[in-house]
């Protein structure tokens, strides 16, 4: 049983948690997610996630799917931190209410540039597999 706050268990969790509307844009972000990438709140949150994005056609493909209200799981990214790229590997869903897309549920963790490079062949695979 949760017996802490759930919006303190989310701003104070130790992964990084943001929510993004259907049209892109970074409607919260927590925290731990704002440190990592090095902005404040006010350079981040408001701000149309392709700001962030490194790698387009990865943030594409992460939108595409929830459009389709279909969730992801580790899912590896390239984002512009303030200071430096970050290697990010991200899980997400949609939050709805009847039928319509509210915003993200959106977590990701920080990993290696080794890690994504597997993460994101590993991903390839899966979907060569598919088809």
């Amino acid at each position: 049983m949760l017996i802490e706050n759930a919006l303190d268990f989310i701003k104070n969790s130790n992964i990084g948690i943001h929510a993004v509307s259907p049209e892109g844009i970074i409607k919260y972000a927590n925290e731990h997610e704002l440190n990592v990438l090095g902005y404040t709140e006010e350079e981040y949150v408001g701000h149309h996630v392709s700001e962030f994005q490194f790698d387009k056609s990865c943030l594409e493909q992460m939108m595409n799917k929830l459009a389709k209200f279909e969730s992801f799981s580790n899912f590896p990214a390239m984002v512009n931190g303030k200071h430096e790229m970050k290697y990010i590997l991200y899980n997400s869903s949609v939050y709805e209410s009847q039928g319509e897309f509210i915003h993200t549920r959106c977590f990701g963790n920080e990993i290696s540039e080794s890690v994504y490079n597997a993460c994101k062949l590993e991903y390839k695979k899966s979907l060569a597999n598919r088809g």
